[in-house]
């Protein structure tokens, strides 16, 4: 039997259907922040319990995974703050901040746009794509982040650890957020062990406290600043 060797038409503007993300106000994008830390400190009842049975490599474990979960909280935090900060300085409703007329797209992207000239849903769905692979945990990440959202960092700091005045509280916030993220990534990527001796390092419960109620000054702090806006 002779094959057909014609060329098919090639298909044109087929983009692969899926669900668009949801839009959330800052009310919403507060709660998940709420319930998300609230689950974090529940987890205290199963440390508590462990130490109370003598299980003390169990719970400590249990306590070292607290700070990389709030640190995740965290992050998503700030890429649901940037969503909802860029999309809505692209709709016009927010003050644009510096960095957003360098903010780029994918000529891809682009394209979508101009298909579209009177929707500015593709732009939420761009965002949605183009924040999902970053991270924005480290001191430099952060403020770059919140700065170019239109969510300045100076004023988040200075909110969230109010110090005589605004310098000393970011110089004291960058800190927090340093050593944050240093005890976030030695957990996550090498289980809390020194590269030098192998040795683990202790954990307290006030310590994991402590941290938790940092990771919660900025994330409230970000949601107030982001309301001023």
């Amino acid at each position: 039997m002779a094959r057909n060797l014609d060329l098919a038409a090639r298909t044109e503007n087929i983009r692969e259907q899926r669900p668009a993300p949801t839009q959330f106000d800052l009310d919403q994008i507060k709660a998940h922040f709420d319930e998300s830390i609230s689950a974090v400190e529940k987890q205290y009842e199963i440390s508590d319990e462990l130490f109370s049975e003598g299980k003390l490599d169990e719970a400590k474990t249990i306590l070292r995974s607290q700070i990389v979960l709030a640190e995740g909280v965290l992050d998503f935090l700030i890429h649901e703050i940037s969503k909802y900060g860029l999309y809505h300085m692209y709709e016009g409703s927010w003050e644009k901040s510096e960095r957003y007329p360098n903010f780029s797209i994918q000529m891809r992207q682009f394209e979508i746009a101009m298909s579209a000239p009177d929707s500015k849903e593709w732009f939420f769905e761009f965002l949605n794509d183009r924040f999902s692979r970053d991270v924005f945990l480290a001191e430099d990440n952060m403020k770059d982040q919140l700065n170019l959202v239109g969510v300045s960092f100076s004023d988040v700091m200075q909110e969230a650890f109010l110090m005589d005045n605004q310098e000393q509280s970011i110089k004291y916030g960058k800190e927090v957020i340093k050593a944050l993220f240093a005890r976030r990534n030695a957990i996550a990527h090498q289980n809390d062990r020194s590269h030098a001796s192998a040795e683990q390092a202790d954990i307290t419960k006030s310590f994991v406290q402590d941290r938790l109620a940092e990771v919660k000054a900025i994330g409230n702090a970000i949601y107030v600043v982001a309301r001023r806006h």
